[in-house]
């Protein structure tokens, strides 16, 4: 392990500085799940570390009216035990954050850390797509949001430019008659990553029983979360009735891109992704019904 300079700022503007200044050899450091074992192991060699966790101000998860605001400093861990989330139409959030690695891995690992290592098979970003969650993404005087769903470039690869960081995801309101649930698939119900996992969030109609609007996002079966578009198309505007989600599911599993891996073959995947979509659908039609 070679030697590298070591920063704590305490705000926001005072990281940005130094992570733009550190150029390419500088690293962010929030959980350090990652991070620390990559330097560790020598996998990373950085120049520069900016150590986020004494910013008290992105250490925050704030539930209204509008939506939900999760800070990068959020913790895995909180997600899955907060009582404002599980009680709320967010749940996904947490059911999914009750996914990811061990106990010790959850209570260090950050959400917003999560999304920023675009990792495939990622737990927590499926879900944030499907609520339709936007990235504020801090620069060197610059300020912007994005999507989460447009944020992911290609595995371990975003749209962040250097010196940029996400400071907060936003997480618009969800209307009555709407639901999200989480399902992954894996050898462990934890520490281990998902063979499939899939995200739906479906809002729907009353007066008509329709569905009128509907995102089915999958993981681990291409190189980032992807959406299921034509699976979506066939539910909205559709009663969400057997057959109906037997398709969608079908056509999720089409359009899947899968590769084998020492986890899974694509041939297996494939196949799973019909099933876990099925599953995921169901869950969140029950949410509808719990979450009026």
């Amino acid at each position: 392990m070679k030697d590298f300079e070591y920063f704590r700022p305490k705000t926001i503007d005072e990281a940005v500085s130094l992570y733009r200044e550190g150029g390419k050899g500088a690293r962010l450091l929030a959980g350090g799940t990652e991070l620390v074992n990559e330097i560790r192991f020598g996998k990373s060699q950085p120049d520069l570390v900016v150590d986020l966790k004494h910013i008290r101000e992105l250490d925050f998860m704030h539930l209204g009216p509008e939506g939900v605001n999760i800070g990068a400093l959020y913790r895995v861990g909180d997600a899955e035990h907060s009582r404002l989330l599980l009680e709320s139409r967010y749940n996904a959030i947490s059911h999914a954050a009750g996914t990811l690695g061990s106990p010790q891995v959850r209570n260090k690992a950050t959400i917003v850390g999560n999304v920023c290592r675009a990792s495939p098979s990622a737990d927590l970003i499926p879900p944030l797509m499907a609520l339709g969650a936007m990235a504020r993404i801090v620069g060197d005087g610059t300020e912007r949001s994005v999507p989460v769903e447009d944020m992911l470039v290609g595995p371990g690869r975003t749209v962040l430019n250097m010196g940029e960081i996400v400071t907060e995801l936003e997480i618009p309101d969800m209307p009555d008659y709407s639901g999200c649930s989480y399902y992954k698939l894996s050898p462990r119900k934890s520490l281990d990553l998902a063979v499939v996992g899939a995200a739906v969030m479906i809002r729907t109609d009353p007066r008509v029983s329709r569905c009128i609007d509907a995102r089915i996002v999958l993981g681990a079966v291409a190189p980032t979360s992807m959406r299921a578009k034509r699976a979506e198309a066939m539910l909205i505007g559709a009663k969400p009735r057997e057959l109906t989600i037997d398709a969608a599911a079908q056509a999720a599993a089409e359009d899947s891109k899968p590769l084998d891996d020492v986890r899974a073959s694509a041939w297996y995947r494939k196949r799973m992704v019909e099933v876990v979509v099925r599953r995921t659908i169901g869950l969140a039609l029950e949410q509808v019904k719990t979450r009026r």
